[in-house]
């Protein structure tokens, strides 16, 4: 209901300020964490690190910004990257989503090169793999992630079994290459290119922080307990 004692300009100058001291909240909060990252890094404490941190609630966007700050190390360092580039992450509510996966690699002639899609805490199953298939049927796209934290990758080893003849079938038939993977063995594997950790986990603070900044999906508290990680394991 309008309220006429009160001028629309008021409401609007309560909505600004607001605005600024939840920005200046933020603004400590994100320099806590740059000032934090400080000591001996190697790939285990590292891991341990993200582990507990997409341990929490409503951490399903924390491995997306792990795997695609890894990515933009590897983009600048290995050969199979030449000529490529990464697109910005966009927005991961099924909604908003746009693409063919959560993060995307493409040729400077813009044609698909490789792409990855990411989940937490979900087991992939047969119908997440037919949904890749079907997506990318009329692309030229050659290999495809899918990744999970998800602790045991699959429901059960009938279930891996029966995924992997399926994977093959598709290999056969669209020479597309569908890779499965945990979330954790697989940022194992690409730390292993790199020699300084402490790029990553400033690429990976500094990602925290941008996407709070421009979405709703990254908050604050998990700004606050990545600080709270990086104290607790810093050497």
């Amino acid at each position: 209901m309008q309220n006429n004692l009160v001028k629309p300009e008021l409401y609007l100058q309560y909505i600004f300020i607001k605005m600024i001291i939840l920005t200046k909240k933020e603004d400590l909060i994100f320099k806590k964490v740059s000032q934090e990252i400080t000591g001996v890094l190697n790939i285990n404490l590292i891991l341990n690190m993200l582990s507990e941190h997409f341990n929490q609630k409503l951490a399903s966007r924390l491995p997306v910004i792990a795997i695609y700050s890894i990515y933009e190390i590897l983009m600048m360092i290995l050969k199979r990257y030449e000529d490529k580039y990464l697109k910005d992450l966009q927005v991961h509510t099924a909604s908003d989503k746009k693409g063919f996966g959560d993060i995307e690699v493409y040729t400077m002639k813009e044609k698909p090169f490789e792409f990855v899609e990411i989940k937490h805490n979900i087991p992939i199953d047969k119908y997440l793999i037919f949904d890749i298939a079907k997506k990318t049927e009329h692309t030229d796209i050659k290999k495809y992630y899918i990744l999970t934290t998800y602790h045991n990758v699959f429901k059960n080893d009938d279930e891996e079994k029966e995924i992997q003849n399926f994977i093959l079938e598709i290999k056969k038939i669209r020479n597309l290459d569908i890779i499965v993977n945990g979330i954790i063995s697989t940022l194992k594997y690409y730390l292993r290119f790199i020699d300084d950790y402490q790029q990553f986990l400033d690429i990976y603070t500094n990602n925290l922080i941008k996407d709070a900044k421009n979405s709703t999906e990254i908050k604050n508290f998990q700004i606050e307990n990545w600080l709270e990680i990086i104290k607790k394991y810093k050497i």
